[in-house]
């Protein structure tokens, strides 16, 4: 019997990978394995290297680089300042993601540019001198919404609200993503925590990518316009709430007024507050918060900038609403309808982007097969199910 093919480790490379893998996950007979390798006392075998890859959730490749590299993507050095986990390396879960959605971007917009598409005039055609309400008025043309949308057809609602909005906002051209899990693995969860959302700016295919894990439904429809307003900056971002205005960036603080302004107009906002004065804070602000599609913590804050509360009753209220949040337990499942979730986790616009693209030549079935995680069974069901 022929003995096992060991590989050889470098030292540095071995201890790069423990440091940027999920090292939590390894057994103790793994963490004895790789005590062994690195002082020389034994050398990995192939399948061991593949089991410590996987555990770890490196890619086994990194394994053989000739030396350590930064595969931390970039937009996470643009992050939310004031995040509870801002000076945390990045999540294997979250480089996993966004290097996912890069892929997705850098296919679009090569295939947007061999059909001849222009880039869009919107990504990038504001400033941080652009003033809120222009800014504002200008998502709103683009969009083909007023000024009061949300008044409409039950649009006050966070689940309407998100689903018109995603609409709107892929009929411009960006690619608009949801997924609470890396990739189509049930057991590796993303974690609001960490981010809600991130954007990834593209003269030809912005994406939008929005953290299905993040319970709150109103925050989700934050999140989009958070992000949008980005895309029209022409800026990246991983976006994760502080809940503390005071401590981000100029470019933040502009996101967040402009999607504040969208979902909650400054002058229907303070109509909408006068209107309740009989009642005090707490239910003038859970009032408001059914009013228009925001959360109580986002009334809140629109309430304290308006100098309608204090900034005591402003923090009160978000840190009891945090508390509440994660004293509540939240539905985690990942079951359902195989076509139905996959279709809530993709721009249906893409789809149909990726078929035509098929028909003419640009892409391969087996390059939409790995765009979209599904096989040639499953492909041209999800694309009558756009159709149904």
């Amino acid at each position: 019997m022929t003995s096992p093919i060991t590989v050889a480790i470098p030292v540095d490379i071995l201890q790069w990978i423990l440091s940027i893998g999920d090292t939590a996950r390894l057994n103790d007979k793994q963490q004895k394995d790789v005590e062994n390798w690195l002082n020389g006392t034994s050398q990995p075998t192939v399948t061991k290297v593949q089991e410590l890859g996987e555990k770890l959730r490196v890619p086994f490749g990194y394994f053989f680089l000739p030396h350590p590299i930064d595969d931390t993507p970039a937009v996470f050095g643009k992050r939310t300042v004031g995040s509870t986990n801002n000076q945390a390396k990045p999540s294997r879960d979250l480089i996993d993601t966004v290097n996912e959605m890069l892929a997705l971007q850098d296919w679009a917009h090569e295939d947007a540019k061999q059909a001849g598409d222009e880039p869009l005039s919107f990504v990038g055609s504001a400033t941080l001198h652009t003033s809120e309400l222009r800014f504002v008025a200008n998502i709103r043309k683009q969009l083909n919404l007023s000024e009061e949308w949300y008044a409409e057809e039950d649009l006050n609602q966070p689940t309407k609200a998100f689903k018109l909005l995603r609409e709107r906002i892929e009929s411009t051209g960006t690619i608009v993503m949801m997924n609470g899990i890396v990739g189509q693995n049930t057991h590796r969860p993303l974690d609001p925590e960490e981010f809600r959302a991130f954007a990834l700016t593209d003269s030809r295919a912005p994406l939008i990518f929005i953290n299905r894990s993040d319970p709150s439904e109103a925050g989700r429809v934050f999140s989009l316009l958070h992000e949008f307003a980005h895309i029209w900056l022409g800026s990246e971002e991983l976006y994760n709430d502080s809940g503390n205005s005071d401590l981000v960036s100029p470019t933040e603080q502009l996101c967040n007024q402009v999607a504040s302004e969208f979902l909650m107009p400054q002058s229907k906002f303070e109509a909408a507050w006068n209107r309740h004065d009989n009642l005090d804070n707490n239910r003038r602000i859970e009032i408001l918060s059914k009013e228009f599609p925001v959360s109580y913590v986002s009334v809140a804050l629109r309430a304290y900038n308006s100098k309608f509360i204090s900034r005591a009753v402003f923090e009160q209220t978000r840190n009891d609403s945090v508390s509440a949040w994660r004293e509540t337990p939240h539905d985690k499942s990942s079951g359902g309808d195989y076509y139905k979730t996959k279709l809530s986790r993709i721009d249906s616009r893409l789809l149909d982007r990726i078929a035509t693209s098929i028909a003419e030549g640009r892409t391969t079935y087996t390059e939409a097969y790995r765009l979209t995680k599904t096989t040639r069974e499953s492909f041209p069901r999800l694309l009558e199910k756009t159709q149904s």
